[in-house]
């Protein structure tokens, strides 16, 4: 679900249109996986909790996790209404490499969760037993890449070959995408 205005980033580098392309291209053979427009159709800046809203609406009572890097789980407390977060969904925080030399501990994300209602699950399981309020943690194997690296490797003219798909880095390079 890319967002239309990033209010939490200072640039993003791309249009929203741009960005909703290439999520579509990175995700084309994968079955499992759908793009969800809605943020980007609004127009206007993006706020989690308008999206969790309407999603909720939409879902009933199903389960619904919003995932999230160690980095954005730290600074979830600040997003508009986070407060409200708990009675919504459940977070999912997926273990990301050092954010600026910083190793972002899973105790401190977790008591910030806490605070703001979430409870720690006690499997993956209880996430699809209960529909909203509990929070996991996923480590994956460290892959240093994130956007801002990649944007960066094109504006200094290097590869960003096998960091995203083929069809995503024609799509920036078609469109000029974050040269300068």
């Amino acid at each position: 679900m890319p967002c239309y205005d990033a209010v939490h980033k200072q640039s993003v580098g791309a249009s929203s249109d741009h960005r909703l392309n290439m999520l579509v291209l990175a995700i084309k053979s994968d079955t499992l996986l759908t793009v969800d427009e809605r943020e980007c159709s609004r127009g206007e800046a993006s706020y989690t909790i308008n999206s969790l809203l309407e999603l909720r609406d939409e879902l009933g009572d199903e389960p619904l996790c919003l995932v999230v890097g160690t980095d954005a789980a730290n600074g979830l407390p600040a997003w508009l209404k986070a407060k409200e977060f708990f009675k919504l969904t459940h977070v999912v925080v997926i273990s990301r490499p050092e954010v600026q030399g910083v190793a972002l501990c899973q105790e401190t994300i977790a008591e910030k969760l806490e605070l703001l209602g979430f409870s720690l699950a006690v499997s993956l399981n209880e996430l699809k037993e209960v529909s909203v309020g509990r929070f996991v943690f996923i480590d994956l194997p460290p892959l240093d890449i994130s956007s801002t690296y990649i944007r960066n490797r094109i504006k200094q003219g290097l590869s960003i070959r096998y960091l995203v798909t083929d069809a995503v880095r024609a799509y920036i390079c078609d469109n000029a995408l974050y040269q300068n």
